[in-house]
């Protein structure tokens, strides 16, 4: 008798499942969405100097990938991550950032435990994370200058989508 129980509730168990409101399955195998954008809207450069990475910058465009978060009208919102062997007083007092030749509203720093931060792309635990926010622009291009002294900067170059997805 227990022989023929156990195959009847595991039959049982099988369809019942299959019956959930949520399909695990299909869940399991679509992409997601937020990671998605923030690929597309990433950009990544390093500052290297005598064949040594001396900085490793990503920027962002929220706007982009958390529209109803971050408002172009608002201005223009940035994650930006720096890794670099500087200690945080030299950091500090030794980079500059800038947006289209526009200097940022403010800068933002963001703690691995804020939600932004676990779903952006490409972070680390070296990393120092931040919401940069610039003006808002008309333009077309969005080109961020990063430099830090004595190595050098970069240019990371952002292409305004004419629509919104």
């Amino acid at each position: 008798m227990t022989n023929r129980i156990v195959p009847i509730l595991l039959i049982l168990a099988a369809l019942w499942s299959g019956c959930s409101g949520r399909n695990e399955m299909k869940e399991m195998f679509e992409p997601d969405r937020i990671l998605e954008k923030a690929l597309v809207y990433t950009r990544e450069d390093q500052v290297v100097r005598g064949l040594e990475t001396k900085v490793a910058i990503s920027a962002t465009l929220l706007n982009e990938v958390f529209p109803d978060r971050f408002s172009y009208k608002d201005g223009l919102f940035f994650f930006v991550g720096v890794v670099t062997e500087l200690d945080v007083e030299d950091f500090r007092k030794n980079y500059h950032i800038s947006m289209n030749g526009e200097k940022p509203l403010s800068i933002e720093k963001v703690s691995k435990t804020d939600d932004i931060y676990k779903l952006m792309p490409n972070v680390n635990r070296w990393g120092k994370y931040f919401i940069v926010k610039f003006p808002p622009t008309d333009a077309s291009e969005l080109v961020i200058d990063f430099g830090i002294y004595p190595y050098g900067s970069v240019r990371l170059t952002f292409q305004r989508p004419k629509r919104r997805r």
